[in-house]
């Protein structure tokens, strides 16, 4: 009996110890972006997609404008959104939408349809990853 108390309680802490670790990192990441210019986030995504697109230098040029376009033009995020009203979520929202549409209207225009293609994949991928990790969050609050 007492050993198995002995590994139940080493289980129990190792398992707490991985769960610090993991909101460290968290913090250290929203630190991170939190610290960085929107000249400097504009250059990461604009490396990010030339790996992932194989942009050219005149594509590169284009989409790190296009970037920090919209870094710059990024409204500041609420501290609290349940203290929103409707109206102000609604508008936030509808806000949020026009910018990704205006976006992907100037992407069409820099990208080739291949390009196009890839990328609107990768957003669909990264929009059902945060879907699938906002769900298992959820389902560990309750």
């Amino acid at each position: 009996m007492k050993k198995v108390l002995i590994i139940f309680m080493a289980l129990a802490t190792f398992a707490v110890n991985a769960q610090n670790k993991n909101s460290e990192r968290k913090e250290n990441r929203k630190e991170m972006k939190a610290n960085l210019t929107p000249e400097q986030r504009a250059d990461l995504k604009m490396k990010e997609m030339t790996l992932a697109l194989d942009l050219n230098a005149s594509q590169q040029q284009k989409v790190k404008q296009l970037i920090l376009k919209s870094e710059n033009n990024k409204p500041e995020r609420p501290e609290n959104r349940k203290e929103m009203t409707d109206a102000q979520k609604y508008e936030a929202k509808s806000a949020m939408l026009d910018r990704r549409i205006s976006m992907k209207k100037e992407l069409k225009e820099i990208l080739t349809e291949e390009q196009m293609t890839k990328w609107e994949l990768k957003q669909t991928q990264r929009h059902d990853k945060r879907k699938a990790k906002g769900k298992s969050e959820r389902k560990g609050q309750h």
